[in-house]
């Protein structure tokens, strides 16, 4: 069998129960569990080797999803918490995404800033990060943690 044809065989037979999955692990949200299962089919047919050489294709693709699961809360969470202090801090809403990136950009650098914003906001897990600006793992978690920390504190310097 074809990886094609593997892929589209796990698909049909996969696709519901993930689906369901995604949406009690994500409150109901059906638009977002939809992306999440749409996310972990990508990566299976990223790393469809280690996929097809799974002893247990259906359990790998859960597994797969409950990471993807936690990167979508985790965007969420960090894109509830953005917009709640610059709504707290009298800063622009975080919809307008241009005003947004001209602040932000400016108080941690806008290297930082892009680095955090795809991290965040696009779901680019820190391996792709550093693979994409040619830095170590750690290095890439390093510039993230600095940049949250001059985050935070400015937003609890604008609140005192």
């Amino acid at each position: 069998m074809g990886r094609e044809e593997f892929l589209e065989q796990l698909y049909r037979s996969m696709y519901a129960p993930l689906l369901r999955y995604a949406q009690y692990a994500l409150e109901g949200d059906a638009l977002l569990a939809e992306e999440a299962v749409q996310e972990a089919f990508a990566t299976a047919w990223r790393r469809i080797d280690v996929l097809m050489g799974s002893p247990n294709p259906q359990g790998w693709m859960m597994e797969t999803l409950k990471h993807v699961i936690q990167a979508t809360r985790r965007s969420r969470d960090r894109a509830r918490w953005a917009a709640q202090a610059a709504e707290e801090a009298g800063e622009v809403a975080a919809t307008d995404e241009e005003n947004l990136d001209t602040i932000y950009g400016d108080l941690v650098g806008q290297g930082a800033y892009e680095l955090m914003k795809e991290y965040a906001l696009e779901h680019q897990s820190v391996d792709e990060l550093a693979r994409a600006r040619g830095l170590s793992r750690e290095a890439c978690k390093k510039q993230l943690q600095r940049a949250r920390k001059k985050l935070k504190k400015y937003f609890e310097q604008q609140q005192e």
